[in-house]
């Protein structure tokens, strides 16, 4: 059983999918992946939706400011706060983590 939170995410998820793929083209990022709470289905009400991503290591800016920029976007499209990451600019434990737990976009 999932919680409220995490359904009104996946709900924002899902029908924003096609806008969601052109942030990420746009920034040069590819195969979103969601983690966390969310996708634990264990949300609260103030759980933000975290995505792993793979970032192409050409594009127009540092990875860190395209990082940034997705965030931005994203959150401004789901209407709610947006955490996203890169596998290998996470500590080890939270990327192990992260992996086990991702659920493909």
């Amino acid at each position: 059983m999932t919680s409220a939170a995490s359904d009104l995410a996946l709900a924002r998820l899902r029908k924003h999918r096609e806008e969601i793929g052109d942030v990420l083209a746009r920034y040069g990022a590819s195969n979103p992946r969601l983690f966390g709470s969310i996708a634990q289905g264990n949300a609260g009400p103030d759980s933000d939706i975290d995505l792993l991503l793979d970032l192409a290591p050409e594009g127009s800016g540092s990875r860190l400011s395209r990082l940034s920029g997705i965030r931005l976007e994203l959150e401004k499209l789901l209407e709610m706060p947006v955490d996203v990451a890169c596998e290998d600019l996470l500590k080890e434990g939270v990327s192990e983590s992260a992996r086990s737990q991702a659920i493909a976009l």
